[in-house]
């Protein structure tokens, strides 16, 4: 609703995509806490693998469906650099890092944040919101604040689990000693 255009129509294609790309952001949202990091490895050095291999798989498809790429111009080389050093290196480096230190639940509503951010700069840029759009800024502005709260106790696992720490197994304990 944030970004909604004049001609915007709800299409069951739309609607697909859309829960798709909310199904794949909780799933590696989820498995990327559940797993973490290898051992050693940095957010940095994470981030860059994840971007190799997501560009990898998407690039022979790219070519597929688009074709090769135009020739680029200065303005394009700079586009490029941008995106790939802020909205790509330090925006998933942060992101990563993000994930190894707060609940999956946080983690995965920050996805919010990005058609939130996208609004304000279009406001600060002269742009103004329909009131479909205002409407959609709070529902998400509130849900993202909402997900930011505690449950109940009695919803939240007690002991070490609780607070992120690894439980050794049995099998890892006397291993261990």
């Amino acid at each position: 609703m944030v970004v909604l255009g004049p001609a915007a129509a709800l299409d069951a294609a739309g609607a697909a995509a859309a829960l798709a790309g909310a199904a794949v952001m909780a799933l590696g949202a989820t498995l990327t806490k559940r797993w973490g990091r290898p051992e050693g490895v940095g957010p940095l050095t994470y981030a860059a693998w994840q971007l190799t291999a997501g560009g990898l798989v998407l690039a022979p498809l790219a070519l597929a469906v688009e074709g090769a790429p135009p020739a680029l111009d200065g303005p394009a080389v700079l586009g490029y650099v941008w995106l790939g050093t802020v909205g790509g290196i330090v925006a998933y480096t942060l992101w990563f890092r993000g994930v190894g230190l707060l609940p999956v639940t946080a983690t995965a509503l920050l996805g919010l944040l990005s058609p939130l951010v996208a609004a304000v700069v279009g406001l600060l840029l002269g742009e103004t919101f329909t009131p479909a759009q205002t409407a959609g800024f709070a529902l998400a502005l509130v849900a993202l604040l909402a997900g930011q709260l505690p449950g109940p106790a009695a919803a939240r696992p007690a002991g070490p689990a609780a607070t992120g720490h690894a439980v050794a197994r049995p099998a890892e304990h006397a291993a261990a000693h």
